[in-house]
């Protein structure tokens, strides 16, 4: 389902920029004296290990895209318990013909997956979503994410700006096609795409990714890119996320109005 795949990039990006480590040096403000000189393989480690803590966070994201012309937005509002995967998540998208607001809502709880859309509730359980949630849980592992990013190092740069590290990265061409192919892979979703990859010119992909210098916490993620989806078409997406309420979330309640929820066929839909 569209849907389910926005929980996984929402996942994803809590972790996508913890690697990149080159032999390049940054200040590191936590020790005695403020000089100490923090390699990005060092900020790499805290940064991991920090991630190991988080059980769960809070993320908003407000993402703009245009593909031939059509400019389209949403807003994305979810609440995160990593193990085992449970989620709320609430998802704002205007309606490109009359410019109204569509919002969706989704509770991931209890081995089953509820989604809400004008007032009428589905749900489907979890084992139906064959792979797709081992998928989302790969996502959320900081091994994996790191596994992938690493093999692109050459192309991060980091430094300091006041009480945040920042991470950048920048691919282009052949570069961001093999970093797509090998991301939807990691996350099972390369199959499905597979036909369409040589298709797509890929022109751009540049984000930046802060991190808090005490705690190692993700911050926030800017995104943007663009790709040629066929002769003249062109797609582009900015992507704007914050992260927060580290291990502050302890549950996530399902509303009672979903309680009587209706079926939802197998298969996507």
């Amino acid at each position: 389902m569209k849907k389910t795949r926005w929980m996984t990039v929402g996942l994803l990006t809590a972790t996508i920029g913890l690697a990149g480590c080159n032999d390049q040096t940054i200040e590191d403000g936590q020790g005695e004296t403020g000089s100490k000189q923090l390699s990005n393989t060092e900020l790499l480690k805290k940064a991991s290990s920090a991630q190991e803590n988080i059980k769960s966070f809070h993320m908003d994201s407000d993402m703009t895209s245009e593909i031939g012309g059509m400019p389209m937005s949403q807003k994305v509002s979810a609440d995160i318990i990593q193990k085992p995967i449970t989620m709320y998540q609430k998802m704002t998208m205007k309606n490109a013909e009359d410019g109204t607001d569509v919002d969706t809502e989704l509770y991931l709880v209890d081995d089953k997956m509820y989604i809400s859309q004008a007032g009428q509730w589905l749900v489907q359980d979890t084992a139906e979503l064959g792979d797709m949630l081992k998928n989302m849980e790969t996502s959320a592992s900081t091994e994996q994410s790191l596994k992938l990013l690493k093999k692109y190092k050459d192309n991060w740069t980091m430094k300091k700006e006041g009480d945040v590290y920042q991470i950048d990265v920048d691919l282009k061409g052949d570069q961001l096609k093999a970093f797509m192919k090998d991301s939807l892979e990691q996350s099972g979703q390369l199959a499905q795409m597979k036909d369409v990859m040589d298709q797509v010119d890929y022109k751009k992909m540049e984000y930046s990714m802060t991190y808090d210098a005490k705690t190692y916490y993700p911050k926030t993620l800017d995104m943007e890119m663009a790709f040629e989806i066929q002769e003249g078409t062109e797609f582009t997406m900015k992507n704007e996320s914050t992260f927060s309420k580290f291990n502050d979330i302890k549950s996530i309640e399902l509303p009672k109005e979903a309680k009587n929820a209706q079926e939802l066929p197998n298969g996507n839909q």
